[in-house]
């Protein structure tokens, strides 16, 4: 803990002295505090730990120069907060980098984030929401040679809690835009690319022919002209290793195609996606969200609400097939329909069902076309949004979410398919001198699992610094528990301090699709962050 705290006051010193007074130089930075203090809560099932508190803390800090940066990301889990790993449990400097970047050359020593194409054959990213941190350690280097090609090339080790995995990856990626290269011009954007990944773990068990190296490719287009976008990506992983049982998984693959249109207040769009055996980390034996390569996530629409949230799709990386459509639609202002200042409509359906074939051990068997749908029903939503400005003041949305949920497969319990209809109706009135309030009310009617549901909250805020909520979410068709939390924040310029009381149900958490499970707590949090 002394080192780091040595190194963390020499950086400051290093802007804050005679460098940062010339003005050679920019230093930015961050700093997030996030705490709870919990208690045992019977009637949610809640257990406090030992010592009662929960501490995740990080620090960030970059310095610029010229062509030169460099930086350092420091944690800090006191112990870490209910829902994340305890092998979070320690502090120090998890993240440093240096980088130099001119016009066609960047080049980074250290821990980096990168992502090829769509994430689907690789991505190293963060996200301390779900604890999740899978940066390279390493060499990163990206060179344009022309002004119509990119190249990249990554090799090192993810990050791991506060070491590395064992597995070592290297790829390359590049880009080519067709129409550029050829020196056409207009309207029309052609661009073909493909990636390389392979991940190297020893491996001294009893299995011949055990993967070792795993090698894994993509190839992706991206074609673009007036008002439409037609992109696909499709990605091949070659047989991989599993230990947990120890066993050779199948090759694997991903399809992801997705189209876009927009006109006169008019935007649709389409995807489609098919996953085969894709998951793929660094370490055979990883669990959880640790030492993931690529990036799955749920390709459905992502709710803002907590009842259209009690279900959210977790995507299943080994045998799923499905898409979804967006429509949006704007009726022009000062029209019957659209009123005084337009009224905006938003139409979504989402559908994906297994793979039809056969899930033995994690790893799955293919028993039917590509493009088969016959396959058990994992997940569907058909949901409608509308929202309406009446006034200058008053401003609504409406919601329509008619849902079915395989939480048998989705979360691996015994509930089976879950058919659910969720109306929320959210009403926002301004005040003079930037006042606001916001309410909203939700209903969740469903016979299945905890049956129905119901959620109210109340916002005000006081101009742009102060803000505070009342909420409830309440099971009214089986347990009889409210979830109740109250709190507000303050923010001055990039500074925001929040507090809250309340209860956390249990469940899936998902960002984008990509989820944790958390367990119920009840108690105090408090949380601080800043930029500079």
């Amino acid at each position: 803990m002394k080192k780091a705290f040595i190194i963390l006051i020499l950086f400051f010193s290093f802007c804050y002295g005679d460098l940062c007074a010339q003005e050679k130089g920019r230093l930015s930075g961050s700093i997030e505090s996030n705490n709870q203090i919990y208690r045992d809560d019977s009637k949610i099932g809640a257990k406090a730990p030992k010592d009662k508190f929960g501490s995740n803390n990080y620090l960030n800090l970059n310095y610029s120069y010229g062509n030169f940066r460099a930086g350092i990301q420091y944690e800090a889990y006191f112990p870490p907060l209910l829902g994340y790993s305890y092998k979070l449990e320690d502090e120090g400097i998890v993240h440093k980098y240096v980088s130099y970047e001119d016009k066609n050359l960047a080049i980074t020593v250290g821990n980096f984030y990168e992502q090829f194409g769509s994430g689907l054959l690789f991505r190293a990213w963060e996200d301390r929401q779900l604890g999740l941190n899978n940066a390279l350690e390493g060499v990163s280097i990206k060179f344009l040679p022309t002004n119509y090609m990119s190249l990249k090339a990554v090799y090192g080790k993810q990050r791991k809690y506060f070491d590395t995995g064992d597995g070592k990856i290297r790829g390359v990626d590049g880009e080519v835009n067709i129409l550029e290269g050829l020196n056409i011009k207009g309207n029309t954007v052609f661009i073909l690319g493909g990636g390389y990944i392979n991940r190297y773990q020893e491996y001294t068990g009893p299995l011949e022919n055990y993967p070792k190296s795993v090698n894994a490719w993509s190839a992706r287009l991206d074609f673009t002209s007036g008002n439409s976008a037609f992109q696909m990506e499709y990605v091949n992983k070659g047989k991989d290793g599993s230990s947990l049982p120890s066993q050779i998984i199948p090759e694997g693959s991903a399809l992801l195609t997705n189209y876009s249109y927009t006109q006169n207040g008019l935007g649709i769009n389409a995807s489609f996606r098919r996953l085969k055996n894709m998951t793929f980390r660094s370490e055979r034996n990883a669990v959880d969200n640790e030492l993931f390569i690529n990036y799955l996530p749920a390709n459905t629409k992502q709710h803002k609400y907590s009842l259209p949230n009690l279900y959210p799709y977790s995507t299943q990386a080994m045998g799923e097939i499905g898409g979804q459509i967006d429509l949006v639609y704007t009726i022009k202002k000062k029209t019957a329909l659209g009123g005084q200042y337009g009224t905006r409509i938003s139409l979504n359906y989402s559908h994906y069902n297994k793979l039809n074939g056969t899930l033995v051990d994690g790893a799955f068997y293919s028993s039917s076309d590509f493009l088969s749908l016959d396959g058990a029903k994992l997940y569907r939503d058909f949901n409608v949004e509308i929202q309406k400005k009446w006034s200058r003041r008053i401003k609504s949305y409406f919601t329509f979410m008619n849902l079915e949920y395989n939480k048998g497969v989705i979360e691996g319990d015994n509930k089976g398919m879950v058919k659910a209809k969720v109306f929320v109706a959210d009403l926002l009135y301004k005040f003079k001198k930037g006042n606001a309030l916001r309410g909203e009310i939700q209903y969740l009617n469903t016979r299945q699992d905890m049956k129905d549901w119901i959620a109210g909250s109340l916002e005000y805020n006081i101009g742009s610094r102060w803000s505070f909520f009342l909420s409830d979410m309440y099971n009214s068709g089986k347990t009889k528990i409210h979830y109740i939390n109250f709190g507000g924040s303050y923010v001055k310029n990039s500074t925001r301090f929040s507090v809250s009381y309340g209860r956390q149900k249990a469940g899936l958490l998902c960002v984008g699709g990509v989820c944790r499970m958390v367990p119920a707590a009840s108690g105090l949090s408090f949380s601080l962050s800043k930029k500079f």
